[in-house]
Order: C-alpha cells, then structure tokens, then sequence
C-alpha cells in the first residue's frame, strides 16, 4: 500500500505541470467535525499546503490538524483528481493523538493489522450550481484501522453524502448537507467506522460569510451538525486565516 501512495504522489508530480501553483490555507475553529464526529474540541487549527498543476486538475497536498490542549494531532497527505464535475480523492490520515486507542507511534506502518492510519477514497460529482446546486460523493475506507473485531477483515466502512446550496447572496452562503454510514464487508458485525449500524449519521447546515476588514477579507462560518445515531448535536465557529 506504501508503494502504491509512493507511485501515485510522484505521478501527480510527472504529470504536465502547466499553471502549476503552490496554496497555503489556514483556519481556526472551536472544534474539528467531520462524517458525524467531532474529531477535537478546543481551539482547533487545521492546515492545507498543496501543489496544483495542470490548470487545478491535479492537486497534491499536506493536511495538518492540531488543537490548543495538545489532546489532537493528525497529519495527513492527498492526491486529487479533477474533471469537469468529478473529482477523485485519496486521502492517507494518520491521527496520532497522545490519548489514540490504537497503534500512534508508528507512521511509517502499513501492515494491514497493525497500523494506525487510514487511506480513504472518494468520487464525487458536483453539478452546475447555476441549475443544480447539488453535490454528491461516494468516500470508503480502502486500507487500514477500519477492521472487524477480531483484526481479520477489512470492513470497507463507507460515507455517502449529498450537499446542497440553499442559499447564496450578498456575501452569504448557506448549505445543509446529509450523510449515511455502512460497511461494504459487514464481516458477521453492524458497527462500521461512522456507526454502529448502518444509518443516517450526519445532518448539517453551514452558513459563511466574506468579512471585510480594511482591505482584507475573512471567511467566517458557523455550522450546526447533528448524528442521529449517536443523538450527538455540535456546533461549530470558524474562520479562515490564511489563503494564498
């Protein structure tokens, strides 16, 4: 699985590299969400240093998450592929927070029983917002700690998720999103890496607006984001410090 990561990032890089750019992103936020999770709470700053090239069709990418208690730590590298309205992502996460139940001393672990991160595959479409302002995405956990119970199956745990803009307008935009969880391999068990069963694990709506201050613009968004499942609620506060 290493080997394959190693080939893909370095084809990214071989590919015809016209408008080539590099890209810095920042944000601050009360907390990390995602899938139906609240992945940390504090003062969470989460970072995005990647390399586009052939006119944004190819981006590779570092991700970086920590928060101001020191109880979250993730480090993570991507490759994406965009055409027309897809887009295929591959996302290798390794989340190595002091307090992890799993193995978190190991990066460079790819055995299948062992290691502690996690390769994550999405395909998506997202139409014309101008007619159809819909997203959809298919995302599975291809490889890692996403097992079954007794560490002998892959489960194939995956997220399928819809988002749509509802509105957008005078420096607003407002989304809601909602997200269903299943293992492709249930392997004799129901829980999965979003849930315990399969089921409706994410509901969200999300509100961002351009601030202005002098001759500088923030995004700043709030969302809300509800897991049936687990009967969990999260709200979120967030703005984006840096973006060039």
């Amino acid at each position: 699985m290493k080997r394959l990561l190693c080939f893909l990032l370095i084809l990214g890089w071989c590919i015809d590299s016209v408008h080539a750019q590099l890209h810095l992103n920042a944000k601050l936020q009360n907390n990390h969400l995602w899938r139906g999770m609240e992945v940390a709470d504090g003062i969470v700053l989460l970072t995005d240093f990647n390399y586009s090239m052939a006119d944004n069709h190819v981006t590779v990418g570092l991700w970086g998450g920590v928060n101001s208690e020191g109880s979250y730590k993730e480090f993570n590298h991507y490759l994406s592929l965009k055409a027309g309205g897809w887009h295929l992502d591959l996302w290798n996460t390794y989340n190595f927070s002091p307090g992890a139940t799993y193995n978190n001393k190991q990066y460079w672990n790819y055995s299948a029983h062992e290691t502690g991160r996690f390769l994550d595959m999405t395909v998506g479409y997202r139409f014309d917002k101008k007619k159809i302002p819909l997203a959809l995405s298919w995302s599975t956990v291809v490889f890692g700690r996403d097992r079954n119970s007794d560490n002998t199956q892959q489960k194939y745990s995956t997220f399928v998720y819809a988002e749509c803009q509802l509105y957008n307008n005078n420096g607003w935009k407002v989304d809601t999103g909602v997200g269903g969880g299943f293992a492709l391999n249930k392997a004799g068990e129901d829980a999965h890496f979003f849930g315990t069963k399969a089921g409706i694990v994410h509901i969200s709506l999300r509100a961002g607006h351009d601030l202005k201050l002098g001759n500088y613009t923030i995004p700043v968004y709030v969302n809300g984001m509800w897991n049936p499942q687990s009967n969990q609620s999260y709200f979120q506060l967030g703005a984006e410090i840096i973006n060039f």
